[in-house]
């Protein structure tokens, strides 16, 4: 018993520099951000304390309900999509077969490529003389406006997201396949269950965790957005792709309102959190049911 309790003491040393740095810069910006919130303060002036009246001003802000709207239309779309083709894709390469290991490394590697890189290479592709531009071009004999139009843009930057994410839940949905067991199939072979029956009434059920754990983490990664639409259209056009990360920047470090901006992401927190418990809670009852 001392023995175990000496070794945790000194585990503590080992996790003590990640602390102190999560704390630094994490939880200290967090709580300043609420702090910050409450007062008028350009970096330079003296701070005036406004109490709630950057929220009354951020409620009638339509902006901010632009960004707001925007980013939830980016989060669901992209999720839903990511979802469905990483299950699809976790449901072809768990089988066997010739070159599965190239294929899958092959949608992986979006996943450890930086957003930037990303953004800027799609950038170049979604141009008027982009690769992309030139295939549609060919192929349909139109010219598409991906990065210049207020309803195809906010698509575009979907599409982007798709790509990058996709392949980081498929694994999710591999390693979540590998650990059904397979006497399940079996029986259901047994009683004459089709394929399609064995995914609706086996695979679904007992990836339910799964799914949560997507659901829930897609969300969180979606609904944080900022790199893509900074470097590919910094929130154009129209500031058709101005989600709330982008705008909180615009408010700190463009026009110096940091105030106004921190009151802008304590919403964009309660907003995130609300969201994420509404899902576990749906999910959660759906299990236990």
């Amino acid at each position: 018993m001392k023995y175990n309790y000496n070794l945790q003491k000194k585990g503590i040393y080992f996790i003590l520099p990640t602390l102190v740095t999560y704390g630094i810069f994490l939880i200290y910006p967090m709580f300043s951000a609420f702090n910050y919130s409450l007062y008028k303060w350009n970096l330079i002036s003296e701070k005036k304390f406004v109490g709630i009246g950057n929220f009354i001003r951020l409620y009638g802000d339509k902006r901010f309900w632009n960004s707001f709207y925007t980013t939830i239309h980016f989060t669901i779309i992209s999720v839903i999509i990511i979802i469905v083709i990483a299950f699809l894709l976790a449901l072809i390469l768990e089988r066997n077969f010739k070159f599965k290991n190239f294929f899958q490394s092959s949608l992986f590697i979006p996943v450890v490529l930086t957003m930037v890189a990303i953004a800027i290479v799609w950038q170049f592709m979604f141009q008027s003389t982009g690769l992309l531009s030139l295939i549609f071009l060919d192929i349909f004999g139109t010219n598409i406006k991906w990065l210049t139009s207020t309803k195809i843009t906010p698509y575009a930057m979907i599409l982007v997201n798709v790509w990058k994410m996709t392949g980081y839940y498929m694994i999710i949905f591999i390693a979540g396949l590998l650990n059904i067991p397979e006497i399940y199939y079996d029986a259901s072979k047994v009683d004459g269950a089709n394929y399609l029956q064995r995914i609706i009434y086996i695979t679904i059920p007992q990836l339910k965790n799964t799914f949560i754990l997507a659901f829930i983490s897609g969300i969180i990664f979606s609904f944080a957005a900022f790199p893509q639409q900074y470097v590919m259209t910094e929130g154009g056009p129209g500031r058709s792709t101005e989600v709330l990360a982008l705008l909180i920047y615009k408010q700190a470090f463009e026009f110096t309102k940091f105030g106004y901006s921190s009151a802008i992401s304590v919403a964009f927190f309660f907003s995130l959190l609300i969201f994420s418990l509404i899902q576990f809670k749906i999910f959660k009852s759906e299990t236990e049911f």
